[in-house]
């Protein structure tokens, strides 16, 4: 199973493997940090079973990757735009340098949203690819960078250490897709048992989220190393984007893949409907 960084975004994937989760359903799995085009030529060729990244395997489909996603964590990423004390708002940005992870990524793209939406001209700011989320938060506490997209803990600490919070990917008006499970195609024929029991872990993994907050605030202060008031922050921040039942309807979906693919923000048109498959999730929360 690839995931593409050691982020708050995975971190229900991390809680199924550290709380036995997987275990609990007789699975023995294997989690791989996995960035950029990698894990969807890994997928699409059966080097891995399962992809985390949700937006990643779903814009390959528009290139013809043969992946469907079964499975949605979370209706929004949990990223945050965070500044230096010069950056008042987003327009301030004109002519200044923005960290994110990669170019083309979802971190880009939302990122762009963001801008958009505030009013500020995204031609008009400069994209700087860090390549990892401790080289994005070196640059922006070195000054190389104005201003980064940042997730939690690092949104947080930075903002603690007087950094300006000037916008949050959960304030954009639809729902998309950032971390959950996209499968090769052929799959869904050939294993349905052992996808159906990989559903029930990451709905376990919601439920156990939602029900054991100590458990989750102190798994996120030992992991990322924070003070407990931090994790408790970034612990109900995370939660709040957290999907009930691991889906977010395909019009809303559909919405955001046509604009950013009208923005130029994705190299091909998606067909949402074409390339999601619930079915196996619905059998499994209707207990089939």
């Amino acid at each position: 199973m690839a995931y593409s960084a050691f982020s708050i975004s995975f971190l229900n994937i991390f809680v199924a493997r550290d709380a036995g989760l997987f275990k609990k359903h007789g699975l023995e799995v294997e989690l791989i940090q996995m960035a950029g085009p990698l894990p969807v030529a890994a997928l699409a060729g059966g080097e891995i079973d399962y992809l985390t990244g949700y937006t990643t395997g779903i814009v390959a489909t528009g290139q013809g990757a043969p992946l469907k996603g079964i499975m949605i964590s979370l209706r929004k990423p949990p990223f945050f735009l965070v500044a230096d004390q010069t950056i008042q708002r987003p327009t301030d940005l004109a002519g200044k340098r923005i960290g994110i992870d990669r170019i083309g990524s979802l971190q880009h793209l939302v990122a762009r949203l963001m801008l958009k939406q505030k009013g500020a001209d995204t031609e008009k700011v400069i994209f700087t690819q860090t390549g990892s989320v401790s080289n994005t938060v070196s640059s922006l506490a070195q000054g190389a960078v104005s201003a980064a997209i940042l997730s939690g803990p690092h949104n947080v600490i930075m903002a603690q250490k007087g950094f300006r919070q000037i916008g949050a990917a959960d304030e954009l008006p639809m729902h998309f897709p950032t971390s959950g499970l996209v499968v090769n195609e052929a799959r869904l024929k050939t294993d349905v048992p052992r996808i159906k029991s990989v559903i029930r872990v990451m709905l376990d993994a919601t439920a156990f989220c939602r029900k054991e907050r100590p458990w989750l605030v102190n798994y996120v202060k030992d992991r990322w190393k924070v003070e407990a008031k931090t994790a408790e922050t970034v612990y109900d921040e995370w939660l709040s984007i957290l999907t009930p039942d691991g889906k977010i309807s395909t019009k809303d979906m559909q919405e955001y893949f046509d604009l950013a693919y009208s923005q130029k923000q994705i190299p091909a048109p998606i067909n949402v409907a074409a390339v999601t498959d619930y079915s196996l999730l619905d059998q499994v929360l209707l207990r089939k």
